[in-house]
C-alpha cells in the first residue's frame, strides 16, 4: 500500500509541484481542485492520499495523473512551438500571409469549382492514417525513424516486438443514449493503428514496457427507424450483457436500420506490458461527423453535434480491463494472426443517461504488418 502512495504522491508532485501537508497543496493548487482535475471526489482523494483506497482506485487514478502529464507536455511543446513562430522575423511574416491569402483564395474558386456533396464525398473517403508519412515515407532519404534502431532493440524488450501496424480485427456496436428514444447505434467499422515503444514513460515504467499508438478510427452512427426498446429484447440489465439477438443484428442488410452519419476519429493509446498481461489507456485527439443524413437527424430528432461531443466524447474514457498477454515472449509475435483484445464498459459520466452502470464491448486488435519480426533477444519476464 506505501508504494501506492508513495508513487501517487510522486506523479501529482511531477504535475503540480511539491506536496505542502501543511498547507494541503500540491505546489500552488489545493487538494480540491487536484480531485477535480482527476474527476474524483475529495473524499476518494483522501482514501487516495492515506492509504485507505483500493487497488483499482489507485490503478485508475494513476492512469488519469499520467494522462495529464502527458497532455501538459504536448501542450507546453505546442507553446514553445507557437513561441518560436511568433518571434520569426517580419519579412517571413509578410510572405506568409501572403501564401495563406494566395491558398485561401486558390480554396475558395476550388469550393466553387467543386460542389459539397463531391467535397463531403473524399472526406468519407479517407481512407489514409494521419500519420502515415512520418512512420512509413515513399522516400527513406531524409528520414528518420520513430520505430526502435536496430542497436537498440535488445533493450527495448519487450516492447520492440509490438512495434508495427494494427488494425480492428472486429467491428463491435454500441446502443446510445443521448436522445429520449431507443434505437440509435454506434457501429466501430475499422481502425489502423501504428504501435512504437515510448520513453515518455521511463519514470514510472521500466525502459521497453511502454507504448504509444497512434489510432486512427471509422465509424458509423445508425438509427432503428422503428426505435425498438433495447430492454429486454437487446440487453439483459440484470447480466448486464448482450442477447444473442443484438449480436445478429447487421445494420447494413436490415432495412429498418438507416445510417445517419460516417465518423472519423484519431486516438492516442498508451499501453503498459506487465509480464503476462498488458494495460491500455486512451485519449481522444479528435472526432469528426461526415456525410450527414440531416433530413434522416431532424425526423428522429437527433442532435449530431451533441452525440459527437457529449456522448460519443466519453466512449474514449470507457473502462478497460487488463488483459492477458499471450506474447509475453514478443517472439511468439506474427503477422495477421496475433491479436490482443480488451473487455471495456461503456459509460457516460455519473449521468450515465440510462446505461444501467454501463454496456459491456470487446475491442480487439489484430498485428498487421511487424517492424522487426527477425529474431529477438528478448525473454519472458515475470509480473
Amino acid at each position: 500500500m506505501k508504494e501506492n502512495i508513495d508513487l501517487f504522491t510522486n506523479l501529482l508532485e511531477k504535475k503540480y509541484g511539491v506536496w505542502n501537508r501543511n498547507k494541503a497543496l500540491f505546489g500552488t493548487t489545493p487538494y480540491g481542485k487536484v480531485a477535480s482535475d482527476l474527476s474524483i471526489s475529495s473524499s476518494q482523494f483522501s482514501k487516495l492520499l492515506y492509504g485507505t483506497a483500493t487497488e483499482g482506485m489507485y490503478e485508475r487514478t494513476l492512469n488519469n495523473i499520467n494522462r495529464l502529464i502527458e497532455r501538459q507536455s504536448i501542450e507546453k511543446a505546442y507553446e514553445e512551438t507557437q513561441l518560436v513562430i511568433n518571434k520569426s522575423k517580419t519579412a517571413y511574416r509578410k510572405r506568409i500571409y501572403f501564401f495563406s491569402i494566395l491558398f485561401l483564395g486558390i480554396g475558395l474558386i476550388t469550393s466553387y469549382l467543386f460542389d459539397f456533396n463531391h467535397f463531403a464525398f473524399k472526406l468519407s473517403d479517407y481512407e489514409k492514417h494521419p500519420l502515415k508519412s512520418y512512420f512509413y515515407p515513399e522516400s527513406s532519404m531524409f528520414f528518420d525513424s520513430p520505430f526502435i534502431y536496430n542497436n537498440a532493440i535488445s533493450e527495448n524488450c519487450p516492447c520492440s516486438g509490438f512495434e508495427g501496424k494494427w488494425k480492428l480485427s472486429e467491428s463491435f456496436k454500441l446502443p446510445l443514449p443521448g436522445m429520449k428514444k431507443p434505437g440509435l447505434y454506434y457501429q466501430a467499422k475499422s481502425a489502423d493503428m501504428i504501435i512504437r515503444c515510448s520513453n515518455l514513460f521511463d519514470s514510472y515504467i521500466d525502459k521497453g514496457h511502454g507504448m504509444m499508438g497512434y489510432e486512427h478510427l471509422k465509424s458509423e452512427i445508425w438509427i432503428d427507424t422503428k426505435q425498438e426498446p433495447l430492454v429486454p429484447q437487446y440487453f439483459n440489465p440484470s447480466s448486464k450483457v448482450f442477447t444473442e439477438s443484438f449480436k445478429q443484428l447487421n445494420f447494413e442488410s436490415d432495412p429498418r436500420f438507416k445510417k445517419i452519419a460516417d465518423l472519423a476519429a484519431f486516438n492516442v493509446n498508451m499501453f503498459k506490458i506487465h509480464g503476462d498481461s498488458i494495460t491500455r489507456n486512451a485519449e481522444l485527439t479528435g472526432r469528426l461527423a461526415i456525410d450527414v443524413n440531416k433530413k434522416l437527424a431532424k425526423k428522429y430528432n437527433i442532435d449530431i453535434g451533441y452525440i459527437v461531443k457529449n456522448v460519443l466524447g466519453d466512449l474514449i474514457k470507457a473502462s478497460c480491463k487488463t488483459t492477458f498477454n499471450p506474447f509475453c515472449n514478443p517472439n511468439d509475435l506474427s503477422e495477421g494472426i496475433s491479436k490482443i483484445s480488451f473487455d471495456c464498459v461503456y459509460t457516460i459520466n455519473e449521468e450515465n443517461l440510462g446505461l444501467n452502470e454501463g454496456y459491456p464491448y470487446t475491442k480487439s486488435y489484430l498485428f498487421k504488418d511487424q517492424v522487426f519480426s527477425d529474431y529477438l533477444p528478448c525473454e519472458c519476464e515475470d509480473n
